[in-house]
């Protein structure tokens, strides 16, 4: 079969990924334009599978580069026919490629996650039925009117508080986002996987403040833990999801 280049990154030239095995066991190495190059390995040109094994090996290369040099980390998947695809890669977007390893050099990228607890969302709920001022006028109006009406007035009030606890949620999700990009450079909101998740952020930092940084989202943990609020962090990474928004 032939042999493809499969691409991890885009690094400066003077990178060595060698530490790091690849797809296939296939060592990474460098294809050279000017000052920057492309982090590859030789594998049969196919898609690669998706597995859990080939996702690993591909971040165990971006990593091993990232700790040695600014990286622009590609998303798993990308597979060039030969050599020369790689070069014309880097020839036609050699000044953009440029410009973003200045911009990425010594950062890190650290995704939060911060959860509604179903308990949260209880007391969230319970909290607004005794402070609002709209849904009290509303359960008095329920609790004198007619069965019939009383239903409707019931009806009425929980898609109030339904949507009270919306606009509380965010709120509390702006709030910590705040907080946090008080410690980052940059930032980005991405898309949450489940209605309990009400931040799903990504943050750049200095290599240097990451750290710091942890240590800051550990503390909003716990200062939000009694009202049933879970902050989690992961990182530091490759800058994938600052890489990427510049792409789009």
């Amino acid at each position: 079969m032939v042999e493809g280049r499969y691409l991890y990154c885009i690094t400066e030239a003077t990178a060595d990924p060698a530490s790091a095995p690849g797809l296939s066991g296939r060592a990474p190495r460098v294809i050279a334009h000017k000052d920057i190059a492309a982090v590859v390995s030789d594998i049969p040109y196919a898609e690669p599978a998706p597995s859990l094994e080939n996702i690993v090996a591909h971040e165990n290369v971006v990593n091993a580069v990232r700790k040695e040099s600014a990286v622009l980390p590609v998303k798993f998947g990308v597979i060039f026919r030969n050599e020369e695809g790689v070069k014309l890669l880097l020839g036609r977007s050699y000044e953009s490629y440029r410009s973003k390893l200045d911009k990425f050099r010594g950062m890190d990228e650290y995704g939060v996650k911060v959860v509604l607890k179903t308990e949260g969302m209880k007391k969230l709920r319970e909290g607004l039925t005794q402070t609002s001022k709209e849904i009290a006028r509303m359960q008095r109006q329920a609790s004198k009117a007619k069965a019939g009406r009383s239903y409707f007035l019931k009806l009425k009030m929980d898609e109030a508080v339904k949507a009270e606890s919306f606009r509380e949620i965010d709120k509390l999700g702006r709030q910590i986002h705040s907080e946090l990009r008080r410690g980052a450079r940059d930032s980005s909101l991405l898309k949450g996987e489940h209605e309990q998740i009400i931040l799903n952020a990504a943050y750049l930092v200095k290599r240097e403040d990451g750290p710091a940084f942890l240590e800051h989202a550990k503390k909003l943990g716990k200062g939000y833990a009694s009202i049933g609020l879970m902050v989690h962090t992961s990182g530091p990474w490759a800058p994938y999801s600052f890489v990427e928004s510049e792409s789009k």
